[in-house]
């Protein structure tokens, strides 16, 4: 791709979600800059944990990108080895990530970018050592039919994140009897994204069902994951993993 190329490429509108370099002093601009703080927590608290997994590299694995974006971490993935599927709803989203392969190289045999909607033409001969699910739970209609997808696809570990509310008192609910309170830690908020055809970062549908830590570990056990938890951020992460408003799970099978 030449420089005119890539140029136009960084520059086209919208901004974009992830910094690439693409040479020659050319970097695609963030949407905002608090992404950049986001993503470099996010790196911090995932990447020791898939080096600790597999020390000696990806070589071998195959990895599932699930809301892959632009393909930052799919990009990643293929760098330590892994045979690497990305996929997003967003068909805008995979042609910037095909052209990013382009201009890096990258070999289209161990790496592959679809448009495709998580929810249909999952393949169930199809395992992955690792899934990924990054920022994309807090945008669904039906959050608990995706990890039970997540949890038929993934033959070791999955890592998700996701924004979170702040419940973290249970909910009480009388459960059709006045004289019984019953306490629900796990909750979820729904919010109603009406905004999905012009900002990038909005849902696929319309309706979303954002959890607290305990509803997200309790989606993931109550799949069939055999361990469950939450990375404990550092202090200089971001502070909406500092407040609880973001987290980052791993689910084991």
């Amino acid at each position: 791709m030449t420089k005119e190329e890539r140029s136009k490429l960084a520059s086209t509108p919208p901004a974009w979600m992830y910094e690439f370099d693409l040479g020659d002093g050319i970097v695609t601009p963030l949407l905002t800059e608090e992404l950049r703080e986001i993503h470099r927590t996010r790196e911090r608290m995932i990447v020791p944990v898939i080096e600790d997994f597999w020390p000696n590299g990806l070589v071998g694995q195959k990895c599932l990108d699930v809301a892959c974006n632009e393909g930052y971490f799919s990009f990643f993935l293929y760098e330590r080895g892994a045979t690497v599927k990305g996929i997003d709803a967003r068909e805008f989203n995979i042609n910037r990530a095909k052209a990013v392969q382009r201009v890096y190289g990258y070999d289209s045999s161990r790496l592959t970018f679809s448009t495709q909607d998580f929810f249909f033409n999952q393949d169930p001969t199809n395992h992955y050592d690792l899934t990924l699910f990054l920022g994309l739970l807090y945008h669904l209609e039906n959050p608990m039919g995706a990890i039970r997808i997540l949890y038929r696809l993934t033959k070791r570990l999955c890592v998700i994140e996701t924004q979170l509310t702040r419940q973290q008192e249970p909910i009480c609910s009388g459960w059709g009897q006045t004289s019984k309170t019953l306490e629900l830690p796990a909750s979820m908020g729904l919010y109603e994204e009406t905004d999905m055809d012009e900002n990038n970062l909005a849902a696929h549908k319309s309706l979303s069902f954002i959890p607290n830590a305990v509803a997200v570990r309790k989606l993931l056990s109550s799949a069939g994951f055999s361990k469950v938890w939450q990375i404990t951020p550092s202090p200089d992460s971001n502070q909406q993993y500092l407040n609880n408003d973001r987290g980052v799970f791993l689910a084991l099978k």
